[in-house]
C-alpha cells in the first residue's frame, strides 16, 4: 500500500478533461482507491489552473469544477490537505531549490512530500505523483518513488 503525494501538476490534469493523462490521473487520484495527500497550497494552484483554463476557452463554467475540488479536498474528501508548516518546510524548500532544478512551488511540494507525508503514511511508502520532469528527477534523487 502506498500514500500518494499529489503535486498540482498531476492534480490539474486529473480535473481538466482536455489534459494529457486525464483519465489515468482521475482514476489514480480521485477515485478513492488510494490514500492521497497534498499541501493546502494546492487548492490555490488548482483555482489558478481552472481560471487559466477558463480564460483560454478550454472550459465554459468554473463553478462545478471548483465545487468538485472543494468536495474532494474537504472533510472526508478524496484528497487530504496537509497544513503547511512554513518553519519546517520553507528552509527545506530553499535547500531543494539551491540543489536541484526546481521552481518555488515545486520545491515546496517536494519538501512537504519528504518532510510531512511520511507522518501520514505510517508504514506505507510515499509516492510522488507529478507531471513535472525536474521535480520527478529531484524526488528520485532523494529516494522517493515517482508515478
Amino acid at each position: 500500500m502506498s500514500l500518494l503525494y499529489a503535486d498540482p501538476s498531476a492534480l490539474a490534469r486529473a480535473y481538466l478533461a482536455d489534459e494529457p493523462d486525464h483519465d489515468d490521473l482521475r482514476r489514480l487520484l480521485l477515485d478513492r482507491t488510494a490514500a492521497v495527500v497534498t499541501s493546502e497550497i494546492a487548492r490555490i494552484e488548482l483555482a489558478s489552473a481552472v481560471k487559466s483554463a477558463l480564460r483560454a476557452g478550454r472550459i465554459r463554467n468554473t463553478d462545478r469544477l471548483h465545487d468538485r475540488i472543494d468536495d474532494d479536498t474537504g472533510e472526508g474528501g478524496a484528497i487530504f490537505l496537509a497544513e503547511l508548516r512554513p518553519r519546517a518546510i520553507m528552509p527545506y524548500a530553499h535547500k531543494l531549490v539551491r540543489t536541484y532544478r526546481l521552481r518555488t512551488l515545486d520545491a515546496i511540494h517536494l519538501a512537504v512530500a519528504l518532510e510531512d507525508a511520511p507522518s501520514f503514511a505510517g508504514s506505507a511508502e510515499v509516492v510522488l505523483v507529478t507531471r513535472d520532469a525536474y521535480q520527478a528527477a529531484a524526488a528520485r534523487a532523494l529516494g522517493l518513488s515517482v508515478r
